[in-house]
């Protein structure tokens, strides 16, 4: 590979990845985590997180679930954490999950008693405006 093209390749991996930082739950597993919203969304853009399950003694995890939320432009704090809970409740269902939405606050997401426990990342944030952050 050449000059020109090693270089066009580190500044492609640089932009990815500084378009897409992750926001992560730190770097284990819980049975609850609360995300919350800072600011507007400036621009129109969607919002993935994905949940991955702490594997068994076996090593063995179920399969990651990936929540997205498209979001509009002028969109509020309050409307978005409603649109993110309401995506959450979606994507997870009843039997596993409880989804709590705290309006214009956070969303809670907590796995019942027979769920193992999970990480949350934010995988992708396409939105100007806000930060996200992930806590147990």
């Amino acid at each position: 590979m050449n000059t020109f093209n090693k270089i066009g390749l580190l500044c492609g991996l640089i932009s990815f990845f500084a378009f897409t930082a992750p926001v992560i739950a730190g770097d284990q597993f819980g049975d609850e985590w609360k995300i919350s919203i800072s600011g507007d969304a400036v621009t129109a853009g969607s919002i993935s997180f994905i949940l991955t399950f702490e594997p068994d003694n076996d090593g063995n995890a179920g399969d990651p679930i990936t929540i997205d939320t498209q979001i509009a432009a002028n969109t509020s704090k309050e409307d978005m954490v409603s649109l993110i809970g309401n995506s959450f409740s979606t994507a997870l269902g009843e039997n596993d999950f409880d989804v709590d939405i705290s309006w214009g606050e956070q969303i809670e997401v907590a796995a019942e008693e027979d769920t193992p426990n999970f990480a949350l990342t934010v995988a992708r944030n396409t939105l100007q405006g806000i930060s996200i952050k992930i806590k147990e």
